[in-house]
């Protein structure tokens, strides 16, 4: 295959150049390349033959035709923008509206939250209801609530000081009971 035509000398033939001579002496003596050429050169005048069937387009409709479906395909295009509301939907009110549930979903869940907040001192606000020395079921009430505790982990030195005092005066106040 070394010493065969290359593609470019095929192309020189057919375009009706001529061959160095010990490439010419190549085609007349190679089988391979002979069949090749004769493939190519049937297939050229086949070609060549066609130019005269086909006729030339009118180029000024073939222009008017693509300018009519640009034209159309833009007019689709602006009514697909339209949705299910009757209105354009543009990108900046899509942002602007789910910015807005955005926050409006935050500020939702931060309100719904603030019974459960703690006042600035650490307890929360909730008041409990008031207890009498003897009353052993608001106070089992009272201290039966997780919350409480909560309270109790967050409480200050000073807040955690007058705790201990007020628990040390109801404990001389009450009887002891074992």
């Amino acid at each position: 295959m070394f010493g065969h035509l290359k593609p470019e000398d095929f192309v020189n033939l057919i375009e009706g150049g001529e061959l160095p001579g010990g490439r010419k002496s190549h085609l007349e003596g190679c089988a391979p390349c002979s069949a090749k050429w004769a493939q190519m050169s049937s297939m050229h005048a086949e070609v060549t033959s066609l130019d005269r069937v086909i006729p030339e387009p009118d180029w000024a409709d073939f222009r008017s035709a693509v300018r009519d479906q640009l034209l159309s395909r833009s007019v689709q295009r602006a009514s697909a923008v339209r949705r299910w509301t009757g209105w354009a939907i543009r990108p900046a009110a899509a942002w602007a509206l789910s910015l807005f549930v955005a926050v409006a979903l935050t500020t939702g869940a931060l309100l719904w939250n603030t019974e459960r907040t703690p006042a600035p001192g650490g307890i929360l606000e909730t008041p409990a209801p008031p207890v009498e020395p003897g009353d052993l079921e608001t106070v089992k009430t009272v201290w039966s609530q997780t919350a409480l505790f909560d309270e109790l982990i967050q409480l200050g030195d000073a807040d955690e000081e007058q705790l201990r005092q007020m628990l040390e005066s109801a404990q001389k106040r009450a009887p002891y009971r074992q």
